[in-house]
């Protein structure tokens, strides 16, 4: 395993702990909705921020795993031509979809972001709820840094040797 396939993974590992804590919130957030009347402002953006966050770099931590899904039956028995052949479309195809997706991710993030008000203060995307939190900036952030540990660990696989399936 490589330095950043560590890295991707020690991101990924913490980040699932997000679940966890969605669950303890969204609990509390009962509790404190129909057991004491009193419900909270902050609870469902901060789930949606810590599922979208472990959602996006799940997908670098799959990748640095070798968890991604594959079509097993294509490539199995065939041969390392249609082993290699596969991997080089996979990786292709990858790479160019993250791509798009980072530069996507990048004029998003700039535009929710890098936004001032007329004073002169940062005003950054914000959800328009009750709490009207910053989270769709920060979540927008994720993809683009999601993205872009994807598409690294995604183009690390260039330089790697090609993975069989195993049997069974």
């Amino acid at each position: 395993m490589s330095r950043l396939d560590r890295f991707a993974n020690r991101i990924g590992s913490v980040l699932a702990w997000g679940f966890l804590i969605i669950v303890a919130m969204m609990c509390y957030e009962v509790m404190a909705r129909y057991v004491f009347n009193a419900p909270t402002i902050w609870a469902h953006e901060i789930a949606g921020l810590l599922a979208a966050v472990a959602f996006i770099f799940g997908g670098a931590y799959c990748m640095a795993e070798d968890y991604h899904m594959r079509i097993t039956s294509f490539i199995e028995n065939r041969g390392n031509t249609i082993a290699a052949l596969s991997k080089w479309l996979s990786i292709a195809a990858g790479a160019i979809y993250l791509t798009g997706l980072a530069y996507t991710a990048y004029r998003m993030t700039k535009d929710a972001l890098f936004r001032y008000a007329l004073d002169g203060s940062w005003d950054p995307e914000r959800s328009g709820s009750t709490w009207n939190s910053p989270v769709p900036s920060f979540i927008k952030l994720a993809l683009l840094l999601g993205t872009v540990l994807f598409l690294l660990v995604l183009l690390r696989r260039v330089w790697s040797r090609p993975t069989r399936p195993s049997a069974g």
